[in-house]
């Protein structure tokens, strides 16, 4: 049974890293101000609201994405018309699999209605909307 001798680390490792430490600590602390410096220069912009209601089934995985077992979770962005209708899908985190990115966005757009964004005067506008994770996975 041999026995390993732990050495504490060197003055200049601990120093680099102290260093590290410490320009990290600097960073963090300029974006938080930055986006509070943000937060309180900028208005939010109008926001859609989504209806509580299901989008996505279980039948409503892609044959060949279920036949090749791919898996993966998307986010996408859309844009809402005046009227509640999705106009436009963008992905904004990809499933890594082109075909469920794809379908995430077709069925966003044929499906999903929203009580749309209002103005100041309180017209219907455009606005966006940013969907919860979208998960596809092949429960055993």
């Amino acid at each position: 049974m041999s026995r390993v001798a732990l050495q504490p680390p060197s003055s200049a490792r601990l120093t680099s890293q102290l260093r590290f430490n410490k320009i990290l600590s600097t960073l963090s602390m300029m974006l938080s101000l930055l986006m509070l410096a943000q937060a309180t220069t900028a208005a939010p912009p109008p926001a859609a609201q989504g209806h509580p209601v299901p989008i996505f089934s279980g039948e409503d995985y892609p044959r060949e994405a279920a036949e090749e077992n791919w898996h993966g979770t998307a986010r996408a962005d859309l844009t809402i018309s005046p009227d509640g209708q999705v106009t436009a899908c963008k992905i904004v985190q990809s499933t890594r699999h082109k075909l469920l990115d794809d379908y995430t966005c077709k069925m966003l757009m044929t499906r999903a209605r929203f009580t749309p964004a209002k103005d100041k005067d309180g017209n219907p506008i455009e606005s966006h909307f940013i969907t919860p994770p979208i998960t596809y996975a092949i429960r055993n």
